[in-house]
Protein backbone atom coordinates (compact mmCIF):
# COMPACT_ATOMS: atom_id res chain seq x y z
CA UNK A 1 0.00 0.00 0.00
CA UNK A 2 1.42 3.35 -1.01
CA UNK A 3 1.99 5.59 -4.02
CA UNK A 4 3.75 3.61 -6.73
CA UNK A 5 5.03 4.25 -10.26
CA UNK A 6 4.45 1.29 -12.61
CA UNK A 7 6.37 1.12 -15.87
CA UNK A 8 6.96 -1.07 -18.91
CA UNK A 9 10.03 -0.99 -21.16
CA UNK A 10 10.11 -2.73 -24.52
CA UNK A 11 12.75 -2.95 -27.23
CA UNK A 12 11.33 -1.84 -30.57
CA UNK A 13 12.33 -3.12 -33.99
CA UNK A 14 14.82 -5.81 -32.92
CA UNK A 15 16.07 -8.00 -35.76
CA UNK A 16 16.44 -11.74 -35.40
CA UNK A 17 19.95 -12.65 -34.34
CA UNK A 18 20.77 -9.09 -33.32
CA UNK A 19 18.23 -8.49 -30.55
CA UNK A 20 20.60 -9.37 -27.68
CA UNK A 21 23.12 -6.80 -28.89
CA UNK A 22 20.39 -4.20 -29.31
CA UNK A 23 18.97 -4.95 -25.85
CA UNK A 24 22.37 -4.60 -24.21
CA UNK A 25 23.03 -1.35 -26.08
CA UNK A 26 19.63 0.05 -25.04
CA UNK A 27 20.25 -0.93 -21.40
CA UNK A 28 23.70 0.67 -21.48
CA UNK A 29 22.26 3.89 -22.90
CA UNK A 30 19.59 3.89 -20.19
CA UNK A 31 22.26 3.43 -17.53
CA UNK A 32 24.26 6.36 -18.98
CA UNK A 33 21.13 8.47 -18.67
CA UNK A 34 20.67 7.37 -15.04
CA UNK A 35 24.29 8.31 -14.32
CA UNK A 36 23.61 11.82 -15.64
CA UNK A 37 20.76 12.09 -13.13
CA UNK A 38 23.11 10.91 -10.38
CA UNK A 39 25.69 13.55 -11.30
CA UNK A 40 22.92 16.13 -10.88
CA UNK A 41 22.24 14.60 -7.42
CA UNK A 42 18.78 13.39 -8.38
CA UNK A 43 19.70 9.76 -7.53
CA UNK A 44 21.84 8.38 -4.72
CA UNK A 45 23.57 5.58 -6.68
CA UNK A 46 23.46 3.66 -9.97
CA UNK A 47 24.46 0.00 -10.04
CA UNK A 48 26.40 -1.88 -12.69
CA UNK A 49 24.82 -3.67 -15.64
CA UNK A 50 24.39 -7.42 -15.22
CA UNK A 51 21.99 -10.31 -14.67
CA UNK A 52 22.44 -11.25 -11.01
CA UNK A 53 20.10 -13.78 -9.31
CA UNK A 54 18.42 -11.05 -7.25
CA UNK A 55 17.69 -9.00 -10.35
CA UNK A 56 16.36 -12.05 -12.21
CA UNK A 57 13.96 -12.69 -9.34
CA UNK A 58 12.70 -9.11 -9.39
CA UNK A 59 12.22 -9.26 -13.16
CA UNK A 60 9.91 -12.29 -13.08
CA UNK A 61 6.56 -11.93 -14.82
CA UNK A 62 3.26 -13.41 -13.67
CA UNK A 63 0.88 -14.85 -16.26
CA UNK A 64 -2.73 -15.72 -15.42
CA UNK A 65 -4.56 -18.74 -16.91
CA UNK A 66 -8.17 -19.85 -16.64
CA UNK A 67 -8.77 -23.09 -14.74
CA UNK A 68 -10.44 -25.55 -17.11
CA UNK A 69 -14.00 -26.42 -16.14
CA UNK A 70 -14.28 -23.76 -13.41
CA UNK A 71 -16.18 -20.52 -13.89
CA UNK A 72 -14.17 -17.36 -13.08
CA UNK A 73 -11.29 -19.42 -11.68
CA UNK A 74 -7.69 -18.54 -12.53
CA UNK A 75 -4.24 -19.78 -11.68
CA UNK A 76 -0.90 -18.03 -11.96
CA UNK A 77 2.38 -19.01 -13.59
CA UNK A 78 5.78 -17.47 -12.92
CA UNK A 79 7.67 -16.55 -16.08
CA UNK A 80 11.40 -16.30 -15.38
CA UNK A 81 13.69 -14.34 -17.70
CA UNK A 82 16.18 -16.49 -19.61
CA UNK A 83 18.49 -13.57 -20.42
CA UNK A 84 18.76 -9.96 -19.37
CA UNK A 85 20.71 -6.74 -19.05
CA UNK A 86 19.66 -5.07 -15.80
CA UNK A 87 20.80 -2.51 -13.26
CA UNK A 88 19.38 -0.93 -10.14
CA UNK A 89 19.09 2.73 -9.16
CA UNK A 90 19.04 3.80 -5.52
CA UNK A 91 16.70 6.75 -5.80
CA UNK A 92 16.73 8.12 -2.25
CA UNK A 93 16.24 7.23 1.38
CA UNK A 94 13.18 4.98 1.94
CA UNK A 95 12.21 5.06 -1.74
CA UNK A 96 12.20 1.61 -3.34
CA UNK A 97 15.10 0.95 -5.72
CA UNK A 98 14.37 1.33 -9.41
CA UNK A 99 15.05 -1.78 -11.54
CA UNK A 100 15.86 -0.93 -15.15
CA UNK A 101 16.98 -2.72 -18.30
CA UNK A 102 15.57 -5.40 -20.56
CA UNK A 103 14.92 -9.15 -20.27
CA UNK A 104 14.03 -11.97 -22.62
CA UNK A 105 11.47 -14.56 -21.50
CA UNK A 106 11.78 -17.01 -24.38
CA UNK A 107 9.27 -15.24 -26.56
CA UNK A 108 7.70 -11.83 -27.06
CA UNK A 109 10.89 -9.82 -27.48
CA UNK A 110 12.94 -7.92 -24.91
CA UNK A 111 10.97 -6.12 -22.21
CA UNK A 112 10.64 -5.32 -18.51
CA UNK A 113 7.58 -4.69 -16.35
CA UNK A 114 8.30 -3.35 -12.90
CA UNK A 115 7.37 -0.71 -10.34
CA UNK A 116 8.88 1.67 -7.81
CA UNK A 117 7.05 2.60 -4.59
CA UNK A 118 7.97 6.15 -3.66
CA UNK A 119 5.48 6.60 -0.79
CA UNK A 120 7.86 6.17 2.13
CA UNK A 121 10.36 8.67 0.82
CA UNK A 122 7.76 11.01 2.32
CA UNK A 123 8.94 9.99 5.79
CA UNK A 124 11.72 12.52 5.26
CA UNK A 125 9.54 15.42 4.21
CA UNK A 126 7.85 16.75 1.11
CA UNK A 127 11.00 18.00 -0.64
CA UNK A 128 12.73 14.64 -0.38
CA UNK A 129 9.63 12.81 -1.60
CA UNK A 130 9.17 15.26 -4.48
CA UNK A 131 12.80 14.82 -5.53
CA UNK A 132 12.53 11.02 -5.53
CA UNK A 133 9.17 10.77 -7.28
CA UNK A 134 9.88 13.32 -10.00
CA UNK A 135 13.36 11.90 -10.65
CA UNK A 136 11.90 8.45 -11.36
CA UNK A 137 9.28 9.93 -13.70
CA UNK A 138 11.76 12.20 -15.46
CA UNK A 139 14.20 9.35 -16.10
CA UNK A 140 11.52 7.05 -17.50
CA UNK A 141 10.12 9.85 -19.67
CA UNK A 142 13.60 10.72 -20.98
CA UNK A 143 14.25 7.05 -21.80
CA UNK A 144 11.62 7.03 -24.56
CA UNK A 145 13.24 6.77 -27.98
CA UNK A 146 12.61 5.22 -31.41
CA UNK A 147 14.37 2.10 -30.11
CA UNK A 148 12.83 1.88 -26.66
CA UNK A 149 9.13 2.09 -25.88
CA UNK A 150 8.22 3.22 -22.37
CA UNK A 151 4.81 3.14 -20.70
CA UNK A 152 4.34 4.91 -17.34
CA UNK A 153 1.40 4.60 -14.93
CA UNK A 154 1.64 6.94 -11.95
CA UNK A 155 -0.72 6.31 -9.03
CA UNK A 156 -0.14 9.85 -7.73
CA UNK A 157 -1.53 11.52 -10.90
CA UNK A 158 1.65 13.60 -11.14
CA UNK A 159 2.28 12.09 -14.58
CA UNK A 160 1.61 12.81 -17.43
CA UNK A 161 0.86 16.45 -16.64
CA UNK A 162 3.68 16.83 -14.06
CA UNK A 163 1.08 18.18 -11.63
CA UNK A 164 2.86 18.91 -8.34
CA UNK A 165 -0.42 19.87 -6.66
CA UNK A 166 -1.86 16.43 -7.45
CA UNK A 167 1.35 14.80 -6.21
CA UNK A 168 1.20 16.64 -2.87
CA UNK A 169 -2.54 16.03 -2.47
CA UNK A 170 -2.27 12.30 -3.16
CA UNK A 171 0.76 11.91 -0.88
CA UNK A 172 -1.17 13.51 1.98
CA UNK A 173 -4.23 11.38 1.22
CA UNK A 174 -2.28 8.12 1.13
CA UNK A 175 -0.32 9.03 4.27
CA UNK A 176 -3.59 9.61 6.10
CA UNK A 177 -5.05 6.29 4.91
CA UNK A 178 -1.95 4.27 5.81
CA UNK A 179 -1.50 5.98 9.19
CA UNK A 180 -5.16 5.47 10.10
CA UNK A 181 -4.94 1.78 9.20
CA UNK A 182 -1.73 1.39 11.20
CA UNK A 183 -3.35 3.09 14.18
CA UNK A 184 -6.35 0.78 14.14
CA UNK A 185 -4.21 -2.36 13.81
CA UNK A 186 -1.96 -1.10 16.60
CA UNK A 187 -4.98 -0.69 18.88
CA UNK A 188 -6.21 -4.20 18.03
CA UNK A 189 -2.78 -5.69 18.76
CA UNK A 190 -2.43 -3.83 22.07
CA UNK A 191 -5.88 -4.83 23.38
CA UNK A 192 -5.58 -8.47 22.39
CA UNK A 193 -2.93 -11.09 21.77
CA UNK A 194 -2.05 -9.80 18.32
CA UNK A 195 1.43 -9.47 16.85
CA UNK A 196 2.88 -5.96 17.35
CA UNK A 197 2.25 -3.80 14.30
CA UNK A 198 5.29 -2.70 12.32
CA UNK A 199 5.54 -0.50 9.25
CA UNK A 200 7.44 2.46 7.79
CA UNK A 201 4.58 4.89 8.42
CA UNK A 202 5.03 4.46 12.19
CA UNK A 203 8.44 6.12 11.86
CA UNK A 204 6.93 9.28 10.37
CA UNK A 205 7.85 12.29 12.51
CA UNK A 206 4.24 13.52 12.32
CA UNK A 207 2.54 10.13 12.64
CA UNK A 208 0.00 11.25 15.25
CA UNK A 209 -1.09 14.23 13.15
CA UNK A 210 -1.57 12.27 9.94
CA UNK A 211 -3.25 9.44 11.88
CA UNK A 212 -5.76 12.01 13.16
CA UNK A 213 -6.29 13.23 9.59
CA UNK A 214 -7.00 9.67 8.50
CA UNK A 215 -9.45 9.29 11.37
CA UNK A 216 -11.21 12.52 10.35
CA UNK A 217 -11.51 11.32 6.76
CA UNK A 218 -13.20 8.11 7.86
CA UNK A 219 -10.45 5.62 7.00
CA UNK A 220 -10.15 4.28 10.54
CA UNK A 221 -13.90 3.79 11.06
CA UNK A 222 -14.21 1.90 7.77
CA UNK A 223 -11.40 -0.46 8.76
CA UNK A 224 -12.90 -1.01 12.21
CA UNK A 225 -16.17 -2.02 10.57
CA UNK A 226 -14.33 -4.54 8.40
CA UNK A 227 -12.55 -6.01 11.44
CA UNK A 228 -15.74 -6.47 13.49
Amino acid sequence: MGLTIHYQLKLAGAHKGMDDCQAKWAAEELRKLALKFKRKRRFDAVGSLGFAPGERRLAMEWRMHRVAGQLNAFTGEEIRPVAGHLFRVLVGRDCEPLLLGLCHYGRGGWRLKSFCKTQYAGLHGWEHFRRCHTAVIDLLAAAKSPGLMVKITDESDYWPGRDLNALRRNLDEMNAAVAAAAGVLKDVAETGDGVPVQGPILAHSQFERIEAEGEARGYASRLRNVLK
